[in-house]
């Protein structure tokens, strides 16, 4: 499992940008990072973060993504962390 932290244009946050994670069912770190990718670009990376708004552009900054293999760490993955297929 690869956990890529990334960080995002948000209009709701004073500062702009926003930073958060989501967990990948992979252990290739370039798949994880074209998964966000994908998912950023369809929605449904906001979908699943933001679900009561729609109205918001958030855009992924990818350059400022990076990884941690969390595969050997003991943890339950939270349901709202990880990426659905």
């Amino acid at each position: 499992m690869i956990r890529v932290y990334f960080v995002f244009n948000d209009p709701l946050d004073e500062t702009g940008i926003n930073l958060s994670f989501v967990d990948v069912a992979t252990r290739d770190a370039a798949r994880a990072f074209k998964r966000v990718e994908e998912a950023a670009e369809s929605g449904r990376l906001w979908e699943s973060m933001y679900p009561d708004d729609r109205k918001h552009p958030y855009t992924l900054i990818k350059t400022k993504m990076m990884y941690l293999d969390v595969s050997a760490l003991p943890h339950d993955p939270s349901a709202d962390a990880v990426l659905a297929s």
